[in-house]
């Protein structure tokens, strides 16, 4: 199996990712994550937010390819922290860390 064929056996296309990563890329230097580990996590999180919500996120916007992956990207650090908060109002206590 080649990489190309890895990423669709898993549901994932290059150009996606590619869009993700410098979506999240840009997100970390205009947002100013100044610990390399919140860039990182930028990035990462871009990557695949985009690699999984491009295409629902493109029939809503009305984009399409490279455009709605970057700006999946971008957008990544919010829509995750919006999920997590909605998860967290349907279901008290998910998405807290736990006390110690």
């Amino acid at each position: 199996m080649t990489d190309p064929d890895i990423l669709t056996a898993i549901g994932l296309r290059a150009q996606d990712l590619v869009g993700g990563l410098a979506g999240g890329v840009v997100n970390a230097f205009v947002f100013q994550r100044t610990s390399p580990l919140a860039a990182l996590s930028s990035v990462v999180v871009g990557c695949l937010t985009a690699a999984y919500l491009t295409e629902p996120a493109g029939r809503y916007i009305g984009t399409t390819g490279g455009a709605t992956s970057f700006l999946v990207g971008l957008c990544a650090m919010a829509i995750c922290q919006a999920v997590v908060s909605a998860v967290g109002k349907w279901k008290p206590g998910v998405g807290n860390a736990p006390d110690h």
